[in-house]
């Protein structure tokens, strides 16, 4: 095989293969045998023809043809190792001289692992951890949602008159300039009166009101409303109060802490306060791991990153995206709608991200050869087998566990977070 290189730009370079015959030979060979195992040739048994017998029945250019795809590929990942070159993404391949009984000459235009110029400090950089303590506040908060989910509905006499400690079923009806709002009209609509979670004013306009009555106002929409054509706008109301409902709290004490399986509200708070560190710590976990990423990205340079990287990662970040919507049972065309976007647009605002994305994904690989943190293949298979075990009965998932493919998957993945380990351990500052 006989290689020449030439740099097509800062982030590709072509090389220029030529096969000789003789290396030629043996893909013809086995292309054939393959073409004869799916026809019928006179005087032989499917995938028994001698080669002579089955070039003769189809052509020399149609097995040569056949042996193209795996001849290319392997010559490919030669030149590439030949010629030192990290490459990403699959090669342009143009085909420049294939003729049966010839040398095969073809051109593979390859994208260059974007090197990282300079890695930021890490030694010298720092990221201050932050304390995951659980706030008084947020003790209390927990507690009154936890009120909350025992509060039972009460309905309320015909005489009371609402304020804001009730629950309240209403029929709603919006309109801007006489005209219905879309999806602005519902029936038996229940109004949390301490929630605030309404258009502003609403809540307000309704205080005073009993059942059976009906009130007519006008609310000026958020700026910031979800719905752009009502953002800003003012729109009509008219409610009608169906049904008032007291809401009966527990009191929080010892009484209320044991129907909780606890032993009183000492041990209910330090159950919720060790329940919100916990969670506590996992958020900063991640906070402090983005953030130190983030860092340590801006304070390196790179070489130029081709556009179909970023394009990739923008991609998988589109499907991940889809998934968490559907895995929790919604519509992924609805909430595109929801959010009043098309999918060109979600792509073009994820476009930043896609890029940091890639930025950390080569800062980690650049870190990891620096250091010398690798995963041993032995560590790998550990791994593996640990989630075979878990599978025991779904070929489909074993197989996939089993592959090549995906046990170069686990070796990047566990590479990478033994580098964040590392450089986690460099650069945060405990609170």
């Amino acid at each position: 095989m006989d290689i020449k290189r030439e740099t097509v730009s800062d982030s590709e370079v072509k090389l220029t293969i030529t096969v000789s015959p003789e290396e030629v030979q043996p893909f013809l060979v086995t292309a054939a045998r393959h073409i004869s195992e799916h026809m019928n040739i006179d005087g032989f048994r499917r995938g028994k023809a001698p080669y002579e017998a089955i070039v003769n029945n189809v052509g020399e250019m149609r097995v040569l043809e056949e042996a193209i795809e795996p001849m290319v590929r392997l010559h490919v990942a030669k030149a590439l190792i030949d010629e030192k070159i990290e490459s990403i993404g699959q090669p342009r391949v143009d085909i420049e001289k294939m003729v049966p009984g010839n040398e095969l000459v073809f051109t593979a235009t390859v994208s260059l692992m974007p090197e990282v110029k300079k890695i930021g400090d890490y030694k010298k950089l720092s990221v201050q951890a932050e304390s995951t303590k659980a706030k008084e506040e947020d003790v209390a908060k927990a507690i009154k949602e936890l009120t909350g989910m025992q509060t039972k509905e009460v309905r309320a006499s015909k005489e009371t008159g609402i304020t804001m400690a009730e629950m309240v079923v209403i029929d709603l009806e919006m309109k801007k300039d006489g005209v219905p709002v879309e999806g602005g009209s519902t029936q038996g609509f229940k109004v949390y009166m301490a929630e605030d979670h309404y258009v502003p004013g609403m809540k307000e306009e309704m205080i005073g009101l009993k059942e059976g009555d009906q009130k007519s106002f006008t609310l000026t929409f958020p700026e910031a409303h979800y719905q752009k054509h009502l953002a800003g706008m003012p729109i009509e109301f008219a409610v009608t109060i169906h049904e008032i409902y007291t809401l009966d709290s527990p009191t929080v004490d010892d009484a209320f802490a044991v129907s909780l399986g606890l032993k009183d509200v000492a041990d209910l708070k330090e159950k919720i306060t060790e329940n919100l560190e916990k969670e506590n710590e996992e958020q900063e976990k991640r906070r402090v791991e983005r953030v130190t990423l983030e860092l340590l990205v801006d304070k390196s340079t790179y070489a130029t990153i081709p556009e179909f990287l970023v394009e990739d990662e923008v991609e998988k970040m589109v499907h991940e995206l889809e998934h968490a919507v559907t895995s929790r049972g919604g519509v992924f065309a609805d909430y595109m709608t929801s959010l009043g976007k098309t999918e060109v647009e979600l792509r073009e605002g994820m476009r930043d991200q896609g890029l940091l994305r890639v930025k950390v994904a080569l800062l980690l690989r650049a870190v990891g050869k620096k250091e010398g943190l690798d995963t041993s293949n032995d560590d790998v298979q550990e791994e593996i087998e640990r989630q075979l075990a878990l599978y025991k009965k779904d070929d489909e998932a074993r197989e996939k566990l089993s592959s090549d493919a995906y046990h170069e998957y686990m070796r990047y993945r566990m590479r990478n977070e033994k580098v964040i380990a590392f450089l986690l351990e460099k650069m945060v500052k405990q609170a």
